[in-house]
């Protein structure tokens, strides 16, 4: 997964933030990371038996983000209710649901977002531009989402679809991790994401190929 950027939270501090996974598998290693800075990990994903990590910071329920609230899925407004978020510390999200956040993010309103997380990271699945649809549909999305969060660092997923376009490499899964606008202007202020991304964040999503480089054309 992506880059975590840690703003105003972390271990020591006396009310910890929350990190709300959506998506977990058998190897999360954001997961347990979080946990081991501290934050409380809540985890939901109805496609495993249980986290794969045992961690007193780490909270597992098997149901799926969805719609609705029923035996088998949860909105993510009535997982933040039940698990108590508070909008005064600075929680994070990570979304890695297969292709399911596209519905998940026309569902809320997206200034719901902002009120509960500081930080947002998402893998973005189906992003052919060829495919032109879905590319309208997904662009209205991140149109929304870019309201109120800022991208700081993008990474692009190995492990995938990938082909090549234009004299460029090009994957159509996109891990994308964003800060909240109100955060991210002393940083944009000063030349933030300058060279387009933040250093040595990223790793192979699949190990056994080979990274793809990411190219930002970048106005002076």
């Amino acid at each position: 997964m992506e880059a975590m950027l840690c703003i105003n939270g972390g271990g020591g501090l006396e009310n910890s933030p929350k990190a709300l996974s959506l998506g977990v598998s058998e190897y999360s290693p954001w997961d347990l990371e979080m946990a081991e800075f501290g934050f409380e990990v809540i985890e939901y994903d109805a496609s495993i038996e249980k986290s794969p990590y045992i961690h007193k910071n780490i909270h597992f329920y098997k149901k799926f983000i969805g719609a609705k609230n029923d035996e088998h899925t949860i909105t993510i407004t009535q997982a933040l209710m039940d698990n108590a978020f508070d909008t005064t510390q600075a929680n994070i999200l990570q979304c890695d649901i297969e292709n399911s956040e596209w519905q998940m993010l026309e569902d809320i309103d997206i200034k719901l977002l902002s009120a509960y997380f500081t930080q947002v990271i998402f893998e973005f699945h189906g992003c052919n531009v060829e495919e032109i649809e879905g590319f309208k549909r997904r662009k209205k999305v991140l149109e929304r989402l870019n309201e109120y969060f800022v991208p700081i660092h993008t990474h692009l997923n190995n492990h995938g679809k990938i082909f090549y376009s234009r004299g460029l490499f090009w994957s159509t899964t996109i891990e994308v991790s964003y800060l909240r606008k109100d955060l991210a202007e002393k940083f944009l202020q000063n030349g933030f994401r300058k060279e387009g991304n933040l250093k040595d964040f990223d790793t192979p999503t699949y190990l056994a190929n080979v990274e793809i480089p990411l190219k930002f054309d970048l106005e002076d």
